[in-house]
């Protein structure tokens, strides 16, 4: 007996015949009552993400951003928790002079880094981050001024591109034999084109696979229900307005209105009346209204936006945060309390220093052997071993119970199971910068005391240790905790 199979083969082209055909995996296997799945058989990344497609994809995410609060929150969000004031760069040479050295070379350079001297470092950071979310990648070029000092160029995913069936790039990438990129072809206003060297290139996103070159918009996924959303809130509030309009309805059993009204106010009532509405009026204040016997006058109230239209808005946003940052964290905390909003800002934190990470590799890194590297070759910097070792200090962490968890690090660091540049990086700060400040506070306590013959505790009380005045070491024996006049 002939299979289904093969009947199949007879009648249909050899692209139509289904590639599963009564599989053990039920989601291979085609059913009327689903729809068809869009998108040809896997291919690589490169494929599925044509030009035409990532473009159609950062044009709505942009209209999105514009125009939507919900949205422009979670990209909000992601830059200000990700990068703060900045995150900030620490040498990690042998040397600590040449380190602090090096550091207040990037800190002056930070200050106008980029080629039209608009924006900081810190502010680069800060548009870097959204146009991740936004445009789903970002590029930096290192360049120079018209001075020859080291400068980045910021160029966003538009400017990056080439004519549709093009063979020299990927969507405006040129690659060599084994996929790495050779050089980026950008698009200039003059609608000409500028090929520029991948080492000058700093193509900065968040990889979703290995087959792909370009990336689309993090938000992508949200687009549909995003604008769905707004055209239904549009809708509803223009039905609300209508029924706004709208304060009494007149119901008459007969179906017809007369030329003169269906209600008669004031005295124009017929001789069977009973009384007058105005005479009544005067004497019980208000006003009064007479109606037919088949007539009556309601009140019209309107039951728009009904809670299962918000419900139903609120699903969509919950659907759009999903694959960003909790829905709850950016929206709406109300529903949640306890060890649930300690989760909540858990995961969102995990989602931020995965973007600290990206933004740590592919910009920070970079840009500091790129700056501190011209700076040697220049003779502005000694060449020292190691020059290129650093580490970031991310923003302060968020935290939805600061004084539990200071009380707690604070146990930690005298218990030995944290040190203290651990904690001055959780809380956004430079471990040498802090000892420094801390040693200039404490000799200057000590030099205040002697000048004044005043006891250290009026001055500072420190828990644990004490100062003693006349070297400035920190003794335990309270003994030389009294300052004697010099």
């Amino acid at each position: 007996m002939t299979s289904l199979k093969h009947i199949a083969m007879r009648l249909l082209p050899p692209v139509l015949v289904p590639k599963a055909w009564g599989s053990p995996f039920e989601a291979a296997n085609w059913s009327p009552r689903r729809g068809m799945v869009p998108g040809a058989s896997p291919t690589d990344a490169r494929n599925e993400l044509t030009p035409g497609v990532r473009t159609e994809l950062v044009r709505k995410s942009r209209y999105m951003h514009k125009n939507s609060g919900f949205m422009r929150e979670l990209v909000a969000n992601m830059a200000i928790y990700s990068t703060g004031d900045g995150i900030r760069v620490q040498a990690q040479s042998p040397k600590p002079e040449w380190n602090r050295a090096a550091e207040a070379y990037f800190a002056l350079w930070s200050a106008r880094c980029e080629v039209t001297r608009r924006f900081s470092f810190e502010e680069c950071q800060a548009l870097v981050c959204r146009g991740m979310d936004i445009d789903g990648e970002y590029f930096i070029h290192k360049t120079r001024d018209a001075e020859g000092e080291p400068r980045i160029q910021l160029i966003e995913s538009h400017r990056i591109g080439d004519d549709y069936g093009s063979k020299d790039t990927i969507d405006g990438v040129g690659l060599d034999a084994w996929g790495a990129p050779v050089f980026y072809r950008v698009l200039e206003d003059s609608s000409k084109t500028r090929d520029l060297p991948a080492e000058a290139i700093l193509h900065i996103h968040e990889p979703e696979w290995a087959g792909g070159v370009r990336s689309h918009p993090t938000i992508q996924h949200s687009i549909n229900h995003v604008l769905d959303e707004m055209e239904l809130l549009a809708l509803e509030k223009h039905a609300v307005k209508d029924n706004a309009d709208v304060s009494r309805v007149l119901k008459t059993a007969r179906g017809e209105i007369d030329d003169n009204g269906d209600f008669v106010v004031g005295g124009a009532g017929t001789s069977n009346d009973p009384s007058d509405p105005v005479s009544l009026q005067r004497i019980v204040g208000g006003k009064l209204v007479a109606l037919k016997p088949d007539e009556s006058l309601d009140s019209f109230q309107s039951n728009r936006p009904s809670p299962t239209f918000t419900g139903f808005l609120e699903h969509l946003r919950r659907d759009s945060a999903l694959g960003m940052i909790p829905f709850e964290f950016a929206a709406d905390s109300s529903k949640v309390g306890g060890a649930g909003v300690r989760l909540i800002v858990a995961k969102a934190d995990r989602r931020f220093s995965f973007r600290q990470m990206i933004l740590e590799r592919r910009l920070i890194r970079p840009v500091w052997a790129y700056v501190i590297g011209d700076a040697i070759a220049r003779g502005l910097l000694p060449p020292i071993a190691e020059w290129w070792k650093i580490s970031s200090v991310p923003p302060k962490r968020v935290t939805v119970d600061a004084g539990r968890e200071a009380q707690q690090n604070r146990a930690d660091v005298e218990m030995g199971l944290k040190t203290l540049s651990d904690h001055f990086q959780e809380l956004g700060a430079d471990f040498g910068e802090e000892i420094e400040r801390r040693a200039s506070d404490a000799k200057l306590i000590l030099d205040t005391a002697l000048k004044y013959g005043v006891p250290v505790e009026m001055l500072w009380k420190p828990s644990g240790t004490a100062l003693t005045p006349t070297t400035g070491r920190e003794s335990g024996s309270s003994s030389s905790r009294v300052a004697h006049p010099a």
